[in-house]
């Protein structure tokens, strides 16, 4: 949903207030009254916050890095990932008083000029898929994060990589659509995504988009409601490269079902490239048409496995010198043989390795390793649920579950609530999706709430304490349930 610059959102206001408020501390006094007291809400979406300045002088103030800051605190009060952007607005001076004193300016009812003076691209949100690179379009991941070069291969993914590359060389004349299926954490997402940046690497004029299945449904829904339809199948349709993560989501839902499978017919008409991820084999996805199932199976399905030992080892020294450290090779053989159930477990065991040694300025080693691990419980050992850690967490915090989930911006239960997201991720195999849906949010949030985890557990003791008590904790459960 869109918050309108003219619809008096309590949302967007609070927001802006917020940012000023942060900012007012972290900038000169003149800088502030110069480039951020005339800041004015415009609107707000799913992954965009629009501001208004009254003049291209204001605009030009505004440094790289106060919009990375701006980015940062905006991200954090919304626990989703957002991009700011900057426009030149006409406004009118009101007598109302800002918070923290002085006038601000209210907007005309016109919107701003967006033609020459946006600080980022004027483009529509609807037509960015077939600007921007994938990893820009979707989940506000780092363009270049996900490689084909920082893939780790191994046995267990080697087929998959290489169909995965020599698709992306040739977008459309093979294996098209090429279904890649597995359990979660193996890097089925990577391989979508390193396949769009290889593609917008090698095709910059191919249109191309990373898409979820979650996303996919959600404009859909949206193009329904406003009676868009035909606008949202034609712009699906007139793409080059389509690349859409757990399919699994579209079972039972018959309407997107039809959508797709009409898009997928008009895309392998026109020569486009699909690439389909999944936890199962077409057959095994339940309340699917039939239809559908034969669409999928018939260009190339190749699965992921579980990674071997040398895998594992390889995927832990790929992630250290990617963080930008030294991980001794006693360690790593230590990590790979604690932790073999998936690489998403994996790379937990190892942040919680480096946290530990930088914020108590240890050497890695062998002792501290297994003091960390000794904490860790391996999801594919015990079952553990979404249910039970936020159970955990309420317990250690002093906050109800419902307090957990609920919309309270409360700066200690929002780490909390963090803490169960990121430890959900770690400990189960649930998609960002499903996790979204224990705690009542989409999945960017979540996402969001991962990566600031995992800057905060390197960066803060404090945060770090309140995470090893939620884990020991768990552990705790699980023990006398023995």
């Amino acid at each position: 949903m869109t918050l309108a610059f003219n619809d008096g959102s309590d949302t967007l206001a609070d927001l802006v207030t917020h940012l000023k408020d942060q900012l007012r501390s972290e900038v000169p006094p003149g800088v502030f009254r110069g480039t951020i007291q005339p800041l004015q809400p415009l609107q707000l979406d799913e992954l965009v916050l629009d501001l208004a300045v009254p003049s291209e002088l204001h605009r030009t103030r505004l440094r790289s890095e106060t919009l990375e800051r701006m980015e940062a605190i905006a991200s954090d009060y919304l626990e989703r990932t957002v991009q700011v952007r900057v426009s030149v607005a006409q406004m009118r001076l009101s007598t109302d008083s800002a918070p923290g004193g002085g006038t601000v300016g209210a907007l005309n009812d016109q919107r701003p000029s967006t033609s020459s003076t946006d600080l980022s691209s004027s483009i529509d949100l609807r037509d960015r898929a077939q600007k921007v690179p994938p990893a820009a379009t979707s989940g506000g991941l780092e363009v270049g994060k996900y490689t084909f070069d920082n893939f780790v291969i191994g046995n267990s993914n080697r087929f998959a990589h290489a169909a995965a590359v020599a698709a992306s060389e040739a977008p459309g004349m093979k294996y098209t659509p090429l279904f890649i299926y597995g359990e979660s954490g193996l890097g089925k997402t990577h391989l979508l995504r390193a396949f769009g940046h290889n593609v917008n690497t090698l095709f910059p004029d191919k249109s191309c988009l990373f898409i979820t299945t979650e996303e996919y449904l959600t404009q859909f829904v949206a193009a329904i409601s406003s009676n868009s339809v035909p606008a949202f199948a034609t712009r699906m349709r007139k793409l080059d490269v389509l690349l859409i993560d757990d399919i699994q989501f579209i079972a039972g839902k018959s309407g997107l079902q039809e959508e797709l499978f009409h898009t997928l017919n008009t895309l392998y008409d026109l020569g486009s490239q699909v690439v389909i991820s999944c936890d199962s084999k077409p057959d095994g996805i339940q309340d699917l048409e039939e239809r559908l199932r034969t669409r999928f199976s018939q260009g190339l399905v190749v699965d992921v496995q579980p990674p071997d030992i040398e895998t594992r080892m390889a995927i832990l020294n790929s992630l250290a010198e990617r963080i930008g450290f030294w991980l001794p090779s006693d360690v790593c053989a230590l990590i790979a043989n604690r932790v073999s159930d998936n690489v998403r477990s994996l790379e937990g065991a190892l942040r919680q390795v480096y946290a530990r040694s930088n914020l108590f300025n240890d050497a890695i080693t062998l002792e501290l390793a297994e003091s960390v691990l000794r904490d860790l419980v391996s999801a594919s050992e015990v079952h553990i649920t979404v249910e039970l850690i936020l159970q955990e967490t309420a317990q250690v915090s002093g906050y109800t579950v419902d307090q957990l989930v609920s919309a309270s911006r409360k700066r200690a239960l929002v780490e909390y609530r963090k803490i169960a997201m990121y430890l959900s991720r770690d400990m189960t195999n649930h998609s960002l999706a499903e996790l979204g849906s224990f705690f009542d949010r989409d999945h960017t949030t979540v996402l969001h709430a991962i990566k600031t985890s995992e800057e905060r557990l390197a960066e803060r003791a404090d945060f770090y304490d309140r995470y090893i008590k939620v884990q020991r904790a768990i552990q705790d459960r699980l023990r006398s349930a023995e």
